[in-house]
């Protein structure tokens, strides 16, 4: 069985009517919606009539039917799935395929809905955009105490399919968003993913480099084994299999976008930071005042002391957030 979330327009989480709430449910043997009384515990299925009583709570509802045995459900954006269902549902780290009519197909991407929204994004199947996902909205590695309470302008360097700015746009409503990313199929899915965020995100289709113009990027690491889509570099050297990208500086990038301060600056430009903080960091240093950056020291010896050095006269260094550092302005 493969589950990921029904359709849009069955996203109905609960209306109220007539005393009751109705609530969208799966069951192993039915899918339909239960009225629950907003007077008391009692519960009826609004098809078959069936009553018991209800305990919702920590996102579960247990329901003690007068003539069935009980049943638990789990709250999925606003769904009660059942418990035996949610054992059934796929991982998603190991889906490649699906079975429709018994008929096996193979399958590239899925739609998922976020945790605790109602904001679809469409994930690569086999790609590390199941792992970033994991990353950002699973583990939370965003999620750091030293965010800012509120944000107005937020730049996302390497936006690749979109996850770490849909994770800003949600988490800062009324903030501005610069997205930079040059990869062509990965800008196309970060399109789709921040849609819904409308004009508050400036897609950049473009990297940042140490000057404008073009880069050349990189598809396949110097042994000749592709990078993916999720892994193309870029530098100023030729290979065999590159492609070009228009370039810009930052500081370029933010007059563009017309950010004079940037309250969040997010950084994984697979090992481009190291020439981006080496030369001319300081233009656009003084108007930032948070970065949370993943270095690349492990194929692009000395970033991650380029970083350091670049930022260490004005910036004071936070405790380290999963894979990312953070760097945070020092008061003046």
């Amino acid at each position: 069985m493969v589950m990921v979330a029904p359709p849009a327009t069955d996203r109905r989480v609960e209306l109220t009517h007539a005393g009751c709430n109705r609530v969208r449910a799966i069951h192993p043997d039915w899918s339909g919606f239960l009225l629950l009384s907003t007077v008391d515990n009692t519960v009826q299925h609004e098809g078959h009539r069936s009553k018991g009583t209800y305990d919702r709570s920590n996102g579960k509802l247990t329901i003690t039917w007068q003539n069935f045995t009980p049943d638990v459900f789990v709250e999925l954006s606003g769904i009660y799935v059942h418990a035996m269902v949610l054992r059934e549902i796929p991982r998603l780290e190991r889906m490649f395929a699906v079975s429709i009519s018994e008929q096996p197909m193979l399958a590239k991407s899925v739609s998922v809905v976020i945790p605790d929204t109602n904001h679809e994004v469409t994930l690569r199947l086999a790609t590390t955009d199941i792992p970033t996902f994991e990353q950002i909205f699973v583990r939370r590695e965003y999620q750091s105490p030293n965010l800012p309470d509120a944000a107005d302008a937020i730049v996302d360097l390497g936006a690749n399919v979109g996850l770490a700015t849909v994770f800003f746009g949600l988490q800062y409503p009324a903030a501005k968003i610069l997205s930079v990313e040059p990869e062509d199929s990965n800008f196309a899915a970060m399109s789709r993913n921040t849609a819904a965020l409308g004009d508050r995100v400036r897609k950049e289709h473009a990297a940042v480099w140490i000057n404008d113009g073009f880069v050349n990027l990189h598809t396949e690491d110097d042994a000749g084994a592709p990078l993916g889509a999720w892994g193309v570099q870029v530098s100023d050297q030729q290979g065999k299999s590159d492609r070009h990208s228009k370039c810009h500086t930052l500081t370029t990038l933010l007059d563009q976008a017309g950010f004079n301060t940037v309250d969040i600056l997010k950084v994984d430009i697979e090992g481009a930071e190291l020439e981006v903080f080496s030369q001319s960091a300081t233009e656009w240093l003084p108007r930032i005042n948070l970065i949370i950056i993943e270095t690349h020291d492990w194929f692009r010896p000395g970033s991650d002391a380029a970083v350091r050095e670049a930022v260490h006269p004005m910036f004071e260094e936070l405790p380290r957030s999963g894979e990312n550092l953070l760097f945070r302005r020092r008061p003046t």
